[in-house]
């Protein structure tokens, strides 16, 4: 989103108050009195803000850039203020990073926040630790990048969520002034998208495994990394995967971490990733053994961001709506198809209601920075709580893109809702980010605010 605002303030009278008190005095130097006022001019400025339409919740920070133009006709000195309006909904540490390009040694350096407000007014506050010194009539671009890390590499937070933020960018004359210039971009805040498509109605206890697809999306701007793209399944499930080269590979299941999970298996191992607007589709074969119980069992497609090693099924949790499949004797019929299972994504989830921000009390006058490339450490004291470390840059990602497949003829698609045979997957501080209306979820308790 491009955005473009111009910003003027008044000419200051002070040099024809001089050449006037000169003129009145007797004096000689009338004839400077046109210098006397270009040289006590006030500078104006232009801010251009290419900021991100969509940012990946969890996902790795997304870059964008800011340029000041100095519309007057004198060099001066430029700050530039950031700040991130998120109302509440994300951890008070890790939960937001706003990073910059160092132009002495070209490091991606985190831009020092504090928290400003609380609750729906929550936000975040910081500013470039170096000054723009930009020549007459020309233009300064700053490199920067915006994310939502919502915790540490391998330590995500379970709970919380933003449907959007707002990012409110500000350029003061010099490093005390007042803004001269004010620009405000709406960034979406989206996130993975996992399902199943395609799977059968019914499968026979013993019997022929049955296929479907597992689908991942990514429709951000961010690349994902430390991804867990994981199915939640019935203990007497047997599920392979087939890869690049058309083998099939089974699946090891893992008993989840918290005292209430179920079994699941990882269909790309526990640190996989996904590129910014793609999509990645496996082929998953399901058989399940003799000793099944007839009656309906649920497949459940979960992805987990940051998942801490020792603790399998953790993190930033987004899931879809769950698939039932039948377990039947040999000898019965399939039956007919029906649909596949409805996508669910961020935008249809309850965000926000993971632990609150903690209070923090209003900013005032943002600390001093002088005109210089080196970081500062971000503002303390009681006045400001700081915020931790931004992500690491995004590393490149790949993704296998691939249309889901046409669910296969004469056979009944399962059907969506609840079962009596639900892994719970019920780890505390996992919360529900992404489920479609009418969906299950794999987590039955949250953390307490």
């Amino acid at each position: 989103m491009r955005t473009t605002i111009s910003g003027r303030r008044n000419r200051s009278r002070r040099a024809a108050a001089t050449v006037l008190a000169t003129v009145l005095a007797g004096g000689t130097v009338l004839l400077a009195a046109p210098a006397a006022l270009a040289q006590d001019d006030v500078p104006t400025a232009e801010l251009k803000v290419d900021a991100p339409a969509v940012i990946g919740l969890a996902g790795q920070p997304v870059e964008f850039t800011e340029t000041v133009t100095n519309t007057s006709s004198m060099d001066s000195g430029f700050q530039l203020f950031l700040k991130a309006v998120t109302g509440a909904g994300l951890p008070q540490t890790d939960g937001i990073a706003i990073d910059y390009r160092d132009p002495a040694d070209g490091a991606w350096k985190s831009v020092p926040l504090w928290i400003d407000g609380q609750w729906s007014d929550t936000a975040y506050r910081g500013q470039l630790p170096f000054s723009l010194q930009i020549p007459a009539h020309r233009s300064a671009t700053v490199k920067l990048r915006i994310g939502l890390p919502m915790g540490q590499p391998h330590n995500g937070a379970g709970n919380g969520g933003i449907p959007s933020l707002a990012l409110e960018s500000s350029v003061a004359i010099g490093a005390h002034g007042a803004p001269a210039v004010e620009v405000t971009d709406t960034i979406t805040v989206d996130g993975l998208r996992t399902g199943v498509s395609g799977v059968p109605g019914t499968a026979v206890a013993g019997g022929a495994p049955i296929e479907f697809d597992a689908v991942l999306k990514n429709p951000t701007a961010s690349n994902y990394v430390n991804v867990a793209n994981v199915l939640g399944i019935d203990p007497h499930a047997h599920v392979e995967v087939r890869k690049a080269n058309g083998a099939w590979s089974a699946l090891t299941p893992v008993q989840g971490g918290g005292v209430d999970d179920g079994l699941g298996v990882y269909l790309e191992g526990r640190d996989s990733s996904i590129g910014a607007n793609s999509t990645t589709t496996l082929r998953v074969r399901m058989s399940f053994d003799a000793t099944t119980p007839l009656g309906p069992v649920t497949v459940n497609p979960c992805v987990f961001v940051n998942e801490n090693p020792a603790r399998p099924f953790s993190g930033t949790t987004m899931c879809a709506e769950r698939a039932t499949v039948k377990i039947v004797a040999p000898g019965a019929s399939a039956s007919k198809e029906q649909p596949p299972v409805k996508e669910a994504s961020v935008k249809e989830a309850s965000v926000g209601k993971g632990a609150p921000v903690k209070e923090a009390p209003a900013v005032k006058q943002p600390p001093a920075v002088k005109e210089a490339p080196a970081v500062k450490d971000a503002p303390t004291g009681k006045d400001a709580a700081p915020v931790a470390a931004p992500v690491a840059p995004a590393p490149s990602a790949s993704a296998t893109t691939a249309p889901v497949a046409a669910a296969p003829g004469a056979v009944e698609l399962a059907s969506t809702g609840s079962s009596e045979r639900t892994p719970s997957y019920a780890a505390a501080g996992v919360a529900l980010l992404a489920v479609g209306a009418g969906a299950a979820s794999w987590v039955v308790r949250r953390r307490r605010a």
